[in-house]
C-alpha cells in the first residue's frame, strides 16, 4: 500500500521536538475522538477522566464489543460515530485516542484514514494498553497501516504481564516526565510487552520482578505524533485510580503533552480546578431542579432564572481563562461563580418557603371551611332532632284485620 511505503521512508527520520506543534481547536481546546473501551459507567476509565476536562471535547464511542453487547452493537457505534470521509476526520478532530481497540471493528479503510491522517493531516493519535486485542495473539494490530505509524512494536512471546510494575523515567528532559511526580504513583497491575522502535522517545519503563519494559513510547511522524502508553485500561490502572489523587492529570496531561498545549505548572491547582468544574455542574444540576419544585408550587423565580444566567457567564468566563492557560484568573472565577451559586440556593430555599406558605394556608383554610361547615351540619341534625318523635310500625297497617 502507498502509505506503507510513506511510513517506511518516514521511520528513519523521525524527530522529536523540544516544543511540539499545536493540534487544537480554535478555542484551544483539543477535540478527541475515543475508540474502544468506552465505558462511561466506570469511574476508573481514562475516557470518564478526560471528559472531567472543558478544555477536551471527546466524542465517546463504545466500541468493544464484549462491553456493549456483541459486535453487532459495537459495529452500529462506530458506524454512527466515525467520519464519513479521511478529510472529515481531520477536519473535526485534534487527537484519537484508542484504548485495548479491536481491529475486526474497523473497516480497512478507516484504519487507512486514521494513520494517514496522522502522517499527511497532522492528527495526534494516543495509543493505551495492548497492541494486540485484548491480549490475545490470535487478533492483531500487526500489519495494518495503524500499527506501522506506533512508535513500539508488539514484544514477542508472552504479550500480557500481570504483576506490580513501577514507574521510571528514563527521559529526565522530557516537559511531561517533569510536570508530575510520576515515580511515586503506586505500581500497575498490568502490563503489555512492548518493544520501542528505533528512532522513537522513551520516557518511561515499566519496573517488574523478573523484567523491564517500554511504557511509554513517543514520536513525531510525518506531521502527526504518536504516543503509546503499555499498561491496559481499566484493569491495568486501577492502583492509579484508586490510590493516587493525581490520577486524573496524568490523563490529561498525556493528552496535553500530545496534542501541544502547554502542561499547567502546578498540579494541585489544576486538580482544584477540576473539582471546581465538576462540582459546578452539579450544583447547576441541583439548582434547576429546586427551580422547578418551586415553580410547580406557583412560585416566581424569574429573578433567579436572571440570576443564574449571570453565574452561566461567570463560569463561561473561567471556561475562556481556562482555554487560554490563564489557570489562576480561571480558579478565581470559579470561586466567584461557586460563592454564587451557594448564595442563589439559600435564595431558592426562602422562595420555596414562600411558595410552601401559600400552599399551607390554602391547605389550612380548606381543612377549616370543611371542619366549620361539618360542624354547622352536625349541629343542625342534633338540634333539629328533637322536634320530631321515633316513628312506629303497626301490624294492623301492615296486615289489615282477622
Amino acid at each position: 500500500m502507498a502509505l506503507h511505503i510513506v511510513t517506511a521512508v518516514l521511520l528513519p527520520i523521525v524527530l522529536i521536538p523540544s516544543c511540539p506543534a499545536a493540534r487544537t481547536d480554535a478555542d484551544g481546546s483539543v477535540r478527541t475522538l475515543c475508540l474502544g473501551d468506552v465505558i462511561a459507567q466506570f469511574g476508573e476509565n481514562s475516557f470518564t477522566v478526560i471528559d472531567y476536562d472543558p478544555a477536551i471535547r471527546t466524542t465517546l464511542v463504545p466500541s468493544r464489543a464484549d462491553y456493549v453487547g456483541g459486535y453487532d452493537i459495537a459495529l452500529r457505534n462506530m458506524r454512527a460515530y466515525m467520519p464519513r470521509t479521511r478529510e472529515r476526520l481531520a477536519e473535526d478532530f485534534d487527537l484519537v485516542l484508542m484504548s485495548d481497540t479491536d481491529p475486526l471493528i474497523f473497516r480497512p479503510e478507516w484504519i487507512d484514514w486514521i494513520s494517514g491522517s496522522v502522517v499527511d493531516d497532522g492528527l495526534a493519535l494516543l495509543w493505551l494498553g495492548s497492541i494486540v486485542h485484548y491480549g490475545s495473539m490470535d487478533i492483531v494490530w500487526e500489519g495494518t497501516t495503524v500499527a506501522d505509524i506506533l512508535p513500539a512494536s508488539q514484544a514477542p512471546g508472552n504479550c500480557m504481564l500481570s504483576e506490580p510494575f513501577y514507574f521510571e523515567i528514563t527521559d529526565e528532559n522530557e516537559e511531561l516526565m517533569g510536570a508530575l511526580p510520576w515515580e511515586d504513583s503506586p505500581p500497575l497491575a498490568n502490563l503489555n510487552t512492548q518493544v520501542a522502535r528505533d528512532g522513537s522517545a522513551q520516557w518511561a519503563r515499566a519496573i517488574g520482578s523478573r523484567s523491564r519494559h517500554p511504557l511509554m513510547t513517543h514520536w513525531e511522524i510525518g506531521d502527526g505524533a504518536v504516543l503509546c502508553f503499555a499498561s491496559k485500561f481499566p484493569a491495568g490502572v486501577l492502583p492509579w485510580a484508586r490510590e493516587w489523587s493525581l490520577f486524573p492529570q496524568a490523563m490529561i496531561y498525556m493528552v496535553y503533552r500530545l496534542s501541544g498545549k502547554p502542561l499547567p505548572e502546578d498540579p494541585l491547582l489544576f486538580e482544584e480546578m477540576l473539582r471546581c468544574f465538576i462540582e459546578f455542574s452539579e450544583m447547576g444540576s441541583l439548582l434547576e431542579s429546586m427551580m422547578d419544585w418551586v415553580e410547580k408550587f406557583g412560585g416566581n423565580t424569574l429573578r433567579l432564572r436572571e440570576r443564574q444566567d449571570t453565574i452561566t457567564g461567570i463560569r463561561s468566563d473561567a471556561e475562556g481563562a481556562y482555554l487560554s492557560g490563564d489557570y489562576q484568573g480561571a480558579m478565581d472565577l470559579l470561586r466567584e461563580s461557586r460563592d454564587e451559586q451557594v448564595s442563589m440556593r439559600e435564595e431558592i430555599v426562602e422562595a420555596k418557603d414562600e411558595a410552601m406558605l401559600w400552599v399551607y394556608l390554602t391547605e389550612w383554610y380548606t381543612l377549616l371551611g370543611t371542619l366549620m361547615i361539618s360542624s354547622y351540619i352536625l349541629m343542625e341534625l342534633m338540634v333539629r332532632r328533637r322536634l320530631y318523635r321515633e316513628a312506629g310500625t303497626s301490624r294492623m297497617g301492615l296486615w289489615g284485620k282477622n
